[in-house]
């Protein structure tokens, strides 16, 4: 199941709120790692794995999100097929593909907050050596 719902997907605003609040590890990272205990490895492991669940719940909402307006706007190109004097549809297609391109380039966002957390917790943590297949999960979802 999908950690975002179809209609916070058309809602910019709720999108938006929607993925800052998946983003408070992130935010808080600093102090999340004060408060743990960077010398232990088992530590960092579970903050890691932490770390992993939230860029994985943030990358499948926007995936989801992208799916759903993808299909939309597909269906709205059949229909505007069959009709090409449809101006009303014309606008709705162009205004879905405006939201679509808005919650793509929060993949750009997700690049600078997975930068930024991952030099804070690889400084901290540095016992804590990275899962080998960790850049390819992070090139895998562009």
């Amino acid at each position: 199941m999908p950690a975002v719902a179809e209609t916070t997907c058309y809602n910019l605003s709720k999108f938006r709120a929607t993925m800052k609040s998946f983003r408070v590890l992130d935010d808080n990272i600093m102090l999340r790692l004060n408060e743990t205990n960077t010398h232990a490895e088992a530590a960092c492991a579970s903050f890691f794995n932490e770390l992993v669940a939230a860029y994985q719940k943030r990358d499948a909402s926007i995936k989801f999100c992208l799916e759903i307006m993808d299909k939309n706007i597909a269906s709205k190109k059949e229909k505007l097929y069959q009709d090409p004097d449809d101006y009303t549809l014309k606008d709705s297609i162009m205004t879905d593909e405006s939201k679509r391109q808005i919650i793509a380039n929060e993949s750009v966002v997700e690049d600078i907050v997975r930068g930024r957390s991952l030099k804070a917790f690889q400084e901290r943590c540095a016992l804590f050596d990275l899962p080998e297949n960790i850049q390819e999960f992070l090139d895998n979802r562009k």
